[in-house]
């Protein structure tokens, strides 16, 4: 429960959070009565942060005067005081698509995204691939190659492309590869990735075992292959701006450093950090708010990003509490935006 706060509180609690900030260091009353209008003398402002810091929106790290804001006075300015930054979206949406427009790769798309995002935030940006079980299968084919293997081709509208290799004992005929090719298309194509299950496939398999002579070993790699192509829990994360880690005091602790770069070095884990936003909207998770135990002393502003009306994947920016909330908000909020009209042209 958040409590309401009065007037004087609220301009104190703000012009801390700014001026801490800024500074990464802890913030005295002198401080606040020289930098900021907030027509009350020193004395008043230190009861007021007495007062502030008796209710959790204050901590005091050191036995100094000095505060810095608590996790539940983070939470209180985003959610009360923040005012979003005025950024010329139109110009900066054009600009950026205008960069990128070339870009075919998905992936490629989805890598400079973030390392846009990171440079228009100074912190470290994260961005998923769409989620498979959320796109449509746009394309499927097989390819004979050589020694009686083939290529499959997974294509998806939301641009994701799958390659797979299947060695066969058997050697197709050029008639059965087309009418496979075209069976599948008229199966599978234009199909959610989700509906394609195993009742569905094994219903193909007995169709088609009726209609040509074929090994239930192709079968049998044919599923494995797709199945282990688009798995739900193999989606990829993206990283942008990990070196600005270096730059935030926070981390000069070598031990506290070695932890955070950890955690970005595990796919596993930033997979499970950016899907903790279940949401479908831009939300902020604030330290002890955050399910990953090792990322508890940082905030995590994530948007969800668009394909034809459809949520597919997550862009968001990592770094410490003390973070410039207003023009991290902004950015994201762009950049996802930017993102999906890009992987939209690319997929066609």
């Amino acid at each position: 429960m958040v409590e309401e706060l009065d007037q004087r509180k609220r301009r104190i609690l703000q012009a801390i959070i700014q001026e801490h900030i800024i500074s990464a260091s802890p913030i005295g009353s002198r401080t606040l009565a020289k930098k900021y209008s907030l027509d009350v003398s020193p004395a008043t402002i230190r009861n007021e942060m007495a007062d502030l810091e008796d209710m959790g929106y204050l901590e005091q790290p050191h036995t100094s005067a000095g505060r810095v804001p608590s996790d539940k006075g983070y939470r209180y300015y985003v959610d009360k005081l923040l005012r979003r930054e005025e950024q010329d979206v139109n110009g900066i949406v054009k600009n950026i698509e205008e960069l990128y427009q070339n870009l075919q790769n998905v992936q490629d798309i989805i890598s400079n995204m973030a390392k846009m995002l990171s440079n228009m935030t100074h912190y470290t940006a994260l961005v998923s691939e769409p989620k498979s079980q959320v796109s449509r299968l746009k394309k499927v084919e097989l390819m004979q190659l050589e020694d009686n293997s083939l290529l499959l081709v997974f294509v998806t509208d939301t641009g994701m492309v799958n390659n797979k290799i299947i060695n066969l004992g058997q050697n197709l005929s050029l008639r059965k590869i087309s009418y496979l090719n075209k069976y599948l298309s008229d199966k599978l194509e234009n199909k959610l990735l989700a509906d394609l299950d195993v009742d569905y496939l094994n219903s193909l398999e007995k169709e088609l075992l009726s209609r040509l002579d074929l090994s239930l070993e192709l079968f049998n790699q044919f599923y494995n292959e797709f199945e282990g192509a688009f798995e739900p829990g193999s989606v990829k994360v993206y990283l942008g701006g990990t070196s600005y880690i270096l730059e935030q005091p926070e981390f000069n602790d070598l031990k506290r450093l070695k932890k955070m770069l950890k955690v970005l070095d595990q796919e596993e884990m930033l997979s499970k950090i950016i899907n903790s936003i279940s949401g479908s909207g831009l939300e902020i998770k604030i330290g002890q708010e955050n399910d990953v135990e090792d990322i508890k002393n940082c905030s995590l502003v994530v948007a969800t990003y668009y394909i034809s009306n459809r949520a597919v994947g997550k862009i968001g920016v990592i770094g410490p509490t003390r973070m410039e909330y207003p023009r991290v908000i902004s950015s994201v909020d762009i950049i996802s935006d930017i993102l999906g009209n890009l992987i939209s042209k690319a997929s066609g």
